[in-house]
């Protein structure tokens, strides 16, 4: 059963930007208030939609497939393809989403990215399991992957990246790196 925060989440993308029902999507998914953080697009119900009212009017094929859908707390994260124009423009993009205490959304970051056809490591930016397994295991690994931020990514000590990375496999979807530490 999908929670309410997910659902919320994937209707304000597919009821709004895929289907085109902007302000339904907006209405039945968004809280109070609604905070954006991507560039070009304003607060509020109202920045979205001003935004995405053109986008739909330049993009009226749209496939919007969500690939990846997570939930922690407030928060939901959702990995996209977007398939604009019958294959014009491909994009994956990342989101974050904060809700409140409705479940609701009320805040949204994304990072975008031009979906790749040709990669290093053969395979795409979106490939791989879309089921999360070992959930008993999720705060370990939470922690894991703080760890490394923090020693790695911001204390700089690189050398430790085996601590926290696996020699043995390794596999990228960043579409300009190939697998494994060397890549």
């Amino acid at each position: 059963m999908t929670s309410k925060k997910l659902e919320h989440a994937k209707g304000l993308y597919l009821d709004g930007i895929r289907d085109g029902q902007i302000w339904e999507a907006l209405n039945a998914h968004t809280g109070d208030r609604y905070t954006q953080h991507s560039t070009g697009v304003a607060d509020g119900k109202e920045g979205f939609a001003a935004f995405f009212a053109p986008f739909l009017e330049r993009n009226p094929d749209r496939d919007i497939q969500v690939i990846r859908e997570i939930e922690d707390g407030p928060y939901v994260f959702l990995h996209v393809y977007q398939n604009l124009g019958n294959g014009a423009a491909q994009w994956v993009t990342a989101d974050l989403f904060d809700t409140d205490e409705n479940d609701k959304v009320i805040e949204h970051w994304d990072v975008i990215q031009e979906f790749a056809t040709q990669t290093v490591s053969g395979r795409t930016m979106v490939d791989g399991s879309t089921h999360i397994e070992d959930l008993d295991k999720t705060e370990a690994n939470k922690a894991k992957v703080q760890q490394f931020c923090d020693v790695v990514l911001v204390g700089g000590q690189f050398d430790k990246v085996t601590d926290f990375i696996s020699t043995e496999r390794y596999d990228q979807h960043n579409p300009a790196v190939g697998d494994g530490l060397d890549g």
